[in-house]
């Protein structure tokens, strides 16, 4: 079953249903709240008020989008009424994403756990809404127009968040590409700016994964 099946289950009461979509969706979710909160814990926790959300409001759904949406839509509210509660600057508390080979030659491991402490460092520099829609992209696979949705922006603003976003990352990890400069590159993280400008080359690059 899919998860919006699973989802149409739970919300005519099947509680094995939501059971095993909890059990599908909590590591994508843990580890989004992760990146968007500083303390491992309160990460755990808004993970679990969003879940038990999602349970007691899954028969007013109405499955106008997708489950995993619909899901990273409430964690995204949970996140900003912690940020208001407790003023808290997010950041990267743990391993961002794992880039190395499953099985990586000895010389390659120090390059490579370079490589992710230094990714990690530098999503965690990225402002919340960038750092956002950046995670639910290339670690979701989510579509702009759902990014959209649950960040609560334009299309084209999701679209202008991912530019910044990648060219402030391609910049900082050069040292780390083939052929790349010996130290490392100093660039700017991306404003808070909501407003895109989108260049010809840039719009066909992005096209191309929606």
């Amino acid at each position: 079953m899919s998860d919006d099946e699973l989802a149409a289950a739970a919300a005519v009461g099947d509680k094995g249903a939501f059971a095993v979509l909890v059990t599908r969706v909590s590591p994508g979710l843990l580890g989004y709240l992760r990146r968007m909160v500083a303390d491992p814990q309160t990460a755990e926790d808004l993970a679990q008020e969003t879940l038990l959300h999602a349970w007691k409001s899954l028969p007013d759904f109405g499955f106008r989008s997708s489950f995993r949406t619909w899901m990273f839509s409430i964690a995204h509210r949970r996140t900003i009424d912690h940020r208001r509660r407790r003023r808290d600057v997010p950041t990267v508390d743990d391993r961002f994403i794992d880039l190395a080979d499953p099985a990586p030659l000895p010389a390659e491991r120090a390059e490579q756990s370079s490589l992710v402490e230094a990714l990690r460092h530098e999503l965690g520099s990225l402002p919340e809404t960038s750092r956002a829609a950046w995670w639910l992209r290339e670690a979701e696979g989510l579509s702009l127009d759902e990014i959209s949705r649950i960040l609560q922006i334009s299309t084209g603003s999701v679209r202008g968040h991912l530019q910044r976003s990648r060219r402030y990352l391609s910049i900082r990890l050069a040292p780390w590409r083939p052929g790349g400069p010996p130290g490392p590159s100093r660039g700017r993280p991306p404003d808070h700016t909501e407003t895109s400008h989108d260049g010809p080359t840039t719009q066909g690059e992005e096209r191309s994964r929606e």
